[in-house]
């Protein structure tokens, strides 16, 4: 299948029959020199981005890492200090292609592809077998449309094609899909390290005091440095050594005030850095060549043989990406402040408040609508110094021209527990968590596009996709309950249940790039959007209850058989845990208007259905 390019169609019609029929080329061309080709779906229904055929990607992947550590501790009358040294290596060996055939498209910038991926994308029209008419969403497919039909695309059943009144075509109630080609999308990527390999270098330094002041309070002092290396296949990219931006500082306070062990109320402060930057960094930005993503327009359905070259993008990212002199390492500080008690014996109640703010990021960004990239912290100029959020708002809070605000992600929390710990045969561990999470930077990794590229995403490579960004972000849950017990029966058996709920996350508004593809701007401000199928802004709550039971056959000092049984989501909830927040799908083309997606707001990932396992465990 090597030699299988993969193809998909953003869009398809599945028939009564269960067929999903494949677009007819024609002999009409449009302006730009695109053969066109078209799908009469009457009678049918419309699916989003169905696979033709083949696999798009094949990797070899090795990935080890080295490491030492030497780690101390002496007790000083009332001091107990801790130090020590860490030392790692992470290696990375990578060869990513694309499967498929070499093919010349005659892109004069990209040169021919050697395997390539092809997404075939359609604007969706509606056709009304009783007028003979096709209604479309904008003159652009109005036209194609038309010339499909001059050309006998549809025979006798349709003979017009007209454009709707601005907001009378919704895709979500569409019947009799037609569907007419708007680009074709041949991609080549390759990710490859030459047979060689890329790694990173971590040293790592900490001292820590445990210093009991007196037989009731206790503080904690430590500094921790972590110096990191990075090396592309063949040359040093970039370190991060200098010992003052490494510093992270840890300090804590705890008091007992029962004197007795039953409480304590406790403060700490701590600073994290990022260890070790993800390799993939070092692959697709660390060096020239070791990362390949050409991207062409081509002017056949499927990039047949004898297609040509409408766009060429050329290949985005193959030549090493400049480093900021001035980088300073990805940081996080956390803020933490409790009380836990024991009003009788053996239970103890808790509450404590959490504060998390991201303070430095690692990204890439772009001053030229992404033709050139450079790594470097959002919002801090090279000399170190923090750009206001305000100086970079233009007209109605839109970015200005070559302006990045700074990274942001708050995590603020007020958390209550409640434990009993295991006597007269029970236990239990409850908690509630109150919280909000909101910034314009999720972290290493994107929900809102599925992109798994750490300290290199898309967030921040165009000026032109940071309106909206900032708001709820989408791990944000407000509320959280979790209730974990177990009993043991006086004959042996032991039962245990869990309880979760927790409130849904946000609902945003997504809508795409031209060369970017989908899902990469946001039309209204993120965490505001309102899901036009449940008319809220988040997804469901939902709550889960699972079951657990096992009984135990001693058969020796150390060994026992046990009989188990499980049942997960005992109440058979499948609420939705995920929604469809892509707004509108990519047309592929400048001057093409983006298209509706018709699933939009639809639930997409569900809670797993209620299921039993019984087992027999030997355990010794």
């Amino acid at each position: 299948m090597a030699d299988t390019e993969q193809i998909t169609d953003n869009f398809a019609v599945l028939l009564g029959n269960g067929n999903v029929p494949a677009a007819t080329e024609s002999t009409a061309t449009a302006s730009n020199g695109l053969r066109l080709a078209f799908v009469n779906g009457t009678g049918g229904t419309l699916q989003r981005n169905f696979v033709r055929q083949g696999f798009g990607l094949g990797t070899e992947q090795d990935r080890n890492r080295y490491e030492f550590a030497a780690r101390m501790q002496n007790i000083i009358g009332k001091h107990t200090l801790k130090y020590g040294f860490e030392y790692g290596q992470n290696r990375y060996r990578i060869g990513t292609f694309s499967t498929g055939p070499s093919r010349d498209f005659g892109a004069a910038i990209s040169g021919p592809l050697d395997g390539f991926r092809v997404t075939n994308n359609f604007g969706v029209c509606q056709g009304n077998p009783g007028t003979a008419t096709i209604l479309c969403g904008n003159s652009t497919f109005t036209t194609r449309t038309n010339q499909l039909i001059a050309a006998g695309a549809f025979g006798t059943q349709y003979t017009n094609a007209v454009t709707a009144p601005a907001g009378t075509l919704s895709l979500a109630t569409l019947v009799n899909p037609i569907l007419v080609l708007s680009t074709v999308s041949a991609r080549d990527f390759q990710l490859t390290t030459r047979g060689g390999f890329t790694h990173t270098n971590v040293e790592s330094f900490y001292v820590q005091d445990d210093f009991k002041v007196t037989k009731n309070v206790q503080l904690n002092l430590g500094l921790r440095w972590d110096y990191q290396q990075s090396y592309g296949v063949d040359t040093k990219y970039f370190d991060l050594n200098d010992f003052k931006n490494n510093t992270q500082p840890r300090i804590g306070l705890i008091w007992d005030f029962t004197g007795e062990g039953r409480g304590k109320i406790f403060a700490n402060f701590a600073r994290f850095l990022e260890t070790p930057i993800p390799l993939d960094l070092n692959v697709r930005a660390g060096g020239d060549d070791q990362q390949i993503d050409r991207n062409l327009r081509v002017s056949r359905l499927n990039a047949v043989q004898g297609a040509t070259t409408i766009s060429d993008f050329g290949s985005l990212g193959s030549e090493e990406t400049p480093v900021d002199a001035g980088l300073k390492p990805q940081t996080v500080n956390e803020w933490t402040a409790g009380i836990e008690y024991e009003p009788i014996r053996d239970l103890a109640l808790g509450f404590r408040g959490i504060y998390r703010a991201q303070d430095n990021v690692i990204e890439d960004g772009s001053f030229d609508d992404g033709h050139t990239y450079f790594i470097f912290n959002p919002g801090i100029r090279g000399n170190g110094e923090k750009t206001e959020d305000s100086a970079c708002e233009g007209t109605n809070g839109a970015p200005v021209a070559q302006c990045f605000g700074r990274a942001r992600r708050y995590y603020r929390a007020l958390e209550f527990t409640a434990t009993k710990r295991f006597t007269n045969n029970y236990q239990f561990i409850a908690s509630y968590v109150f919280s909000s999470l909101i910034g314009n930077y999720e972290g290493l990794f994107r929900n809102d596009n599925g992109q798994s590229d750490p300290n290199i995403t898309s967030l921040f490579d165009l000026v032109s996709l940071l309106n909206n960004t900032y708001g709820r972000l989408p791990n944000d849950r407000p509320h959280q309950f979790k209730l974990d017990g177990s009993y043991r029966t006086p004959f042996g058996l032991s039962l245990s249940s869990s309880f979760r709920t927790q409130s849904g996350i946000p609902f945003d508004q997504l809508i795409p790039h031209e060369l970017y593809g989908n899902n990469e701007g946001f039309a209204v401000q993120r965490g505001t959007a309102i899901n036009p199928v449940t008319g809220r802004n988040r997804t469901p709550t939902t709550y889960n209850i699972d079951f657990g039971a096992y009984y135990p056959i001693q058969m020796g000092e150390n060994r026992q058989l046990r009989f188990q049984f499980d049942w997960f989501n005992v109440t058979n909830q499948q609420r939705a845990i995920r929604e469809d927040t892509t707004f509108q799908i990519n047309s592929g083309a400048a001057g093409i208007p983006p298209v509706e997606n018709p699933f939009y707001g639809r639930g997409t990932i569900f809670q797993f259905p209620s299921s039993v396992r019984l087992g027999i465990k030997f355990q010794f």
